[in-house]
């Protein structure tokens, strides 16, 4: 990777994002930064969990930022639902004069998901998982993207296919 990326992962939790960013990162020798983790220490730091959704995105992005003044590549892990928080990646990017790539993940195949999400432990100190129930939810509240993307479903294809297209994307 010749010339500075900001990698964006985004899709609904338990479309394979996480699972795709950390591939990424590995394959590309990249830092990750990955908003639940950042979330759930800062409710281990005591802070409130009703105050610390954007913040976690806006250390996401200060974490980038450093990284990218630095002329390094990064990748983003984050749900990424609304215009606000996509905005401020691409003010970020252009700021930097980064590349932004933009990987959006989709489960297209519902029964999939559902299981993912029943089935996951991802061992996140302070962090319990969410249910389908939320994850419902939050699909509501997902507003359609407007920008140039690689959408992967990660419901039709296992992981390492999945990580060798989104590899070709990014080179």
């Amino acid at each position: 990777m010749l010339s500075r990326k900001l990698v964006v992962l985004a899709g609904l939790p338990g479309s394979g994002k996480s699972t795709l960013a950390e591939g990424l990162s590995r394959h590309f020798s990249l830092p990750l930064f990955s908003v639940d983790p950042i979330e759930a220490a800062m409710w281990r730091g005591g802070l409130p969990r009703d105050r610390t959704g954007i913040a976690a995105y806006v250390v996401a992005q200060a974490l980038a930022e450093e990284h990218l003044r630095l002329g390094q590549s990064v990748v983003i892990d984050a749900v990424n639902p609304v215009e606000a928080s996509r905005a401020a990646w691409r003010s970020l990017a252009e700021k930097y004069r980064a590349n932004l790539s933009i990987i959006e993940c989709i489960c297209v195949d519902e029964a999939t998901h559902r299981r993912r999400i029943e089935a996951r432990m991802r061992q996140i100190e302070g962090m319990t998982e969410i249910t389908w129930a939320e994850v419902e939810k939050r699909r509501t509240g997902y507003e359609a993207w407007i920008d140039a993307r690689l959408t992967l479903d990660t419901s039709a294809h296992p992981p390492e296919r999945l990580l060798a297209e989104a590899i070709g994307y990014l080179a």
